[in-house]
């Protein structure tokens, strides 16, 4: 019976902390990334599997975006539903690089993303 009890246990809390690093995005070598593949990607690819409104970047520092990516998905639109691994690093150098303590924020969604 104590044997049954642990099992529980270790599986509960395994399947606990499952999504948590399923989610984990690398986000190493993100410098390397194409911003304008993250533009679209963050405010048209996105939006087409998410219906809550997509901020721009300048509505958060580099650290908030970052923590957003990192450990607080359930921050991103969506829950970060919506963003395709394939171009995290992408979207990320896009709101890296107009984040509100950028050299060039963005604090308006530009005429060509819709």
């Amino acid at each position: 019976m104590k044997r049954l009890l642990s099992l529980a246990l270790i599986t509960s809390f395994i399947l606990a902390t499952l999504p948590g690093l399923a989610m984990a995005w690398d986000l190493e070598g993100f410098e390397n990334a194409n911003k304008e593949r993250g533009q679209w990607a963050w405010f048209t690819g996105q939006a087409r599997t998410c219906d809550e409104e997509i901020p721009v970047p300048g509505a958060h520092t580099r650290a908030e975006w970052r923590e957003m990516f990192t450990t607080a998905k359930d921050k991103l639109p969506c829950g970060g539903a919506g963003i395709n691994p394939r171009v995290v690093q992408h979207i990320f150098l896009f709101l890296y690089e107009h984040a509100a303590d950028s050299d060039d924020p963005m604090t308006q969604k530009p005429e060509s993303c819709g």
